[in-house]
């Protein structure tokens, strides 16, 4: 019982630190917000599907069911334009793995990232999402 207790104190203490340590991501992210804002904007008005792909990406979501998602709001992609795209978005540090289940890998957007630059949001301002 004192193992499973200790176990359960340990995992609570990591998560607590885990949580600081975004919260001093997203404060370092804002310092810097509109360089880095531009720089990502620019990526994202290179390919019209990409700041929908970003969108879709919710935790629960593998790239084929991304691909499924926009093709039912009538956004024509391929798995492999799906997937070249999740690619460069994991490789720009916006994206990460969850977990991968029987059906591929699950993504999510960086909550560090998306919190501290509101990246959604400004998509939407700036017309590249509706």
């Amino acid at each position: 019982m004192t193992e499973t207790l200790d176990t359960a104190n340990d995992i609570k203490s990591i998560r607590y630190k885990i949580d600081s340590i975004e919260a001093t991501q997203q404060l370092m992210l804002r310092k810097d917000a509109a360089a880095l804002l531009e720089l990502i904007l620019g990526l994202f008005r290179r390919g019209s599907i990409l700041p929908h792909i970003y969108d879709a990406l919710d935790g629960e979501r593998t790239q084929k069911q991304v691909m499924q998602f926009l093709q039912a709001r009538g956004r024509q992609c391929s798995q492999p334009t799906v997937s070249r795209r999740v690619r460069v978005l994991e490789e720009e540090g916006l994206i990460e793995k969850v977990r991968v289940d029987k059906d591929g890998v699950v993504w999510d957007k960086k909550h560090s990232v998306e919190r501290g630059l509101r990246l959604t949001k400004e998509l939407k301002k700036y017309g590249l999402l509706e």
